[in-house]
């Protein structure tokens, strides 16, 4: 069984690649990688660059450039593109709301009535929307980082499956017609496939599964168990590298079962019971997590931070990182914390 505090080996400054892929084997480190697997971007570094949501969907170059201050600003040990979970719902015909402000993550407003009976995969999927941008941005990415590992974002095949037919709609399809829910979800796991082997060949060494709308909060146990834990499954089966399961909320009751889909990591929100998750994973799984950003990065003092790292660090997990996307509120100050307080683990270990 896997103990719930680490001790660390003697050999220290490991690159971050290395770091993170011997963190994902259960091998020896020095310290646990820091990083995160959601975005990052926050409205202070789009200031700071002059680059907003909109410029970096339609420039790969921005896009990479806005992406490396994960690890050039912030210090993250990972950079990864990206920044939201529209990209796949697009390309289906699904309007995205690019908000008010520049500063703004797009997010689905959708709230139509479409029949998910009557949509169609869009063909040649690759060469359309905003995926090209994403694509090209994470060769620049690899090309700029040679020992810092890079991660593609795709959406998990649940939440693409509600973006398309409606979050509340699918609810209540799962009650009435849950054959249809699964036509649906199926439908979207090749596309969501394809999507994520074409950003390992193009310089990705991860990908993240981002499943927001799968979580155990919204859905329920069961409901995870039975509508996205069979076809999260089937994506990691058919994804040809390394996979990072996120589920925002309380993971804690679907944590065996986000175990058995088979993902390399599992990134769990700070709501989740991380000592519970690193139990329960038995090194089948890296545990990934699980600092709050809903009060203790955007809004804590440098103490909050480092006792919220250090919460995390003893629960045992493999990975220190932010338990869902960091605010755009976030300030970087915060974050430089976090960063810090786990680098001199090594120092301290």
């Amino acid at each position: 069984m896997r103990k719930t505090s680490k001790s660390y080996s003697v050999r220290s400054e490991l690159k971050p690649k290395e770091r993170f892929f011997r963190s994902v084997e259960f091998l020896k480190v020095d310290r646990p990688p820091v990083l995160s697997a959601n975005s990052t971007v926050t409205a202070e570094i789009m200031d700071d660059l002059g680059i907003y949501m909109k410029d970096a969907y339609s420039d790969p170059m921005k896009m990479a450039d806005l992406a490396s201050t994960a690890y050039t600003v912030l210090g993250f040990e990972a950079v990864g593109v990206p920044f939201c979970q529209t990209v796949e719902a697009e390309v289906f015909g699904i309007e995205v709301d690019w908000g008010k402000k520049k500063t703004t993550i797009p997010t689905i407003s959708y709230r139509g009535d479409v029949a998910p009976e009557g949509i169609d995969v869009p063909e040649r999927f690759l060469e359309k929307g905003r995926v090209p941008v994403v694509l090209r941005a994470i060769e620049i990415l690899a090309e700029r980082f040679d020992d810092v590992p890079v991660f593609g974002r795709v959406i998990g095949p649940f939440s693409l499956a509600a973006h398309i037919a409606n979050m509340e709609k699918i609810l209540r399809m799962s009650i009435k017609k849950p054959k249809l829910v699964v036509e649906l979800t199926e439908m979207c796991i090749d596309v969501i496939a394809e999507y994520a082997n074409a950003m390992l060949e193009h310089g990705a060494d991860a990908v993240v599964i981002e499943n927001m709308f799968a979580s155990a909060d919204v859905i329920g146990a069961k409901g995870y168990a039975s509508s996205a834990k069979p076809f999260d499954k089937e994506l990691i089966e058919k994804i040809n590298g390394p996979t990072i399961l996120h589920i925002c909320g309380d993971c804690t009751s679907i944590i065996e079962d986000m175990v058995e889909t088979g993902a390399s990591c599992l990134s769990i929100d700070s709501k989740t019971d991380a000592r519970h998750a690193v139990e329960v994973s038995r090194g089948k799984a890296a545990i990934m997590g699980n600092v709050d950003t809903v009060y203790t990065l955007p809004f804590g003092s440098e103490k909050d931070v480092k006792n919220e790292v250090m919460r995390a660090v003893e629960a045992g997990v493999d990975i220190v990182a932010p338990g869902c996307a960091i605010s755009p509120l976030t300030p970087t100050r915060n974050v430089r914390v976090m960063v810090e307080t786990v680098r001199l683990l090594s120092a301290d270990r």
